[in-house]
C-alpha cells in the first residue's frame, strides 16, 4: 500500500458526567462521532469517553491509546466559563479542587505525578488549529490554564505517559462550552451546540492530521 493512502490515526477522548453536569458535551461529542461511518474523511478515527474519576481515567487513556496506537491524541473537556473553543496550552502537575471525582476522591494540593516535571507543553498544532477554527467562523482561543480537576489531570498524565515512554505521539486538550440548554440564563452566556462542537472537531483534527503526514 503506499504511504499516501495510509490513513492517519487519531484518538479523540472526551468526558462522562460528573457532579453539576449530568449530561458531558463531550461525552456526547463522542458518542456522535462513534456513530458516524467516516467522521473524518480520509482519517481513522478513535473515540474514548473516560470516566470522571481521578484512577480509572488513567487507566482508560492508557488503554485506549494501547488498543489503538494513534499518530495524535485530541483529548476534550467542558468548561462552563466561556462561549468559545479554548486549545489550551500547557497542563501543571497539580490538583486542587474542591469538588471530588466520581469515585468520591478529592484530590487538594497534590502532585498528579510524584517529582514530576512541573507541567508539559501541548505538542498539538494549537496555532493552526486556532486559525482554522476562526476560518471556519467558529470562536477559539489560547488557554494558559486548563483548571485543577480531571481536565488538567488527564492532560498532564497523558503527556507525562507519551514522555516517559520515548513516544513520539502529539498529544493535547481542548475545552468546549456546555450546550445551549446548559447555561443558565443569568450567566448571559450561549453555550455550543453538538453539530458546532462535531464541527470544531472536524476542523481540529484535519489541523492535526495534516501535520502527522
Amino acid at each position: 500500500m503506499h504511504a499516501d493512502t495510509v490513513k492517519p490515526r487519531i484518538l479523540l477522548t472526551g468526558f462522562g458526567p460528573f457532579p453539576k453536569m449530568e449530561v458531558n458535551p463531550t461525552g456526547r461529542l463522542m458518542e456522535h462521532i462513534a456513530t458516524l461511518t467516516e467522521p473524518f474523511p480520509g482519517i481513522c478515527a478513535h473515540t474514548a469517553v473516560l470516566e470522571v474519576d481521578y484512577l480509572r481515567c488513567e487507566e482508560q487513556f492508557r488503554q485506549a491509546v494501547e488498543a489503538n496506537q494513534p499518530e495524535a491524541i485530541l483529548s476534550f473537556g467542558v468548561y462552563k466559563g466561556a462561549d468559545n473553543i479554548r486549545l489550551e496550552r500547557i497542563a501543571v502537575n497539580f490538583d486542587d479542587a474542591t469538588t471530588a471525582d466520581n469515585g468520591g476522591l478529592q484530590r487538594q494540593g497534590e502532585q498528579i505525578v510524584k517529582d514530576g516535571p512541573v507541567g508539559y507543553w501541548s505538542t498539538l498544532p494549537v496555532e493552526a488549529m486556532q486559525r482554522a477554527l476562526v476560518a471556519a467562523d467558529i470562536p477559539a482561543a489560547f488557554s494558559s490554564h486548563a483548571g485543577t480537576y480531571l481536565c488538567n489531570h488527564i492532560f498532564y498524565y497523558g503527556r507525562h505517559w507519551i514522555e516517559t515512554r520515548g513516544l513520539r505521539i502529539p498529544m493535547g486538550f481542548i475545552h468546549v462550552p456546555p450546550f445551549p440548554e446548559q447555561v443558565p440564563k443569568e450567566d448571559k452566556l450561549q453555550g455550543m451546540a453538538l453539530e458546532v462542537l462535531f464541527r470544531a472537531a472536524q476542523v481540529c483534527v484535519g489541523v492535526v492530521a495534516a501535520s502527522t503526514r
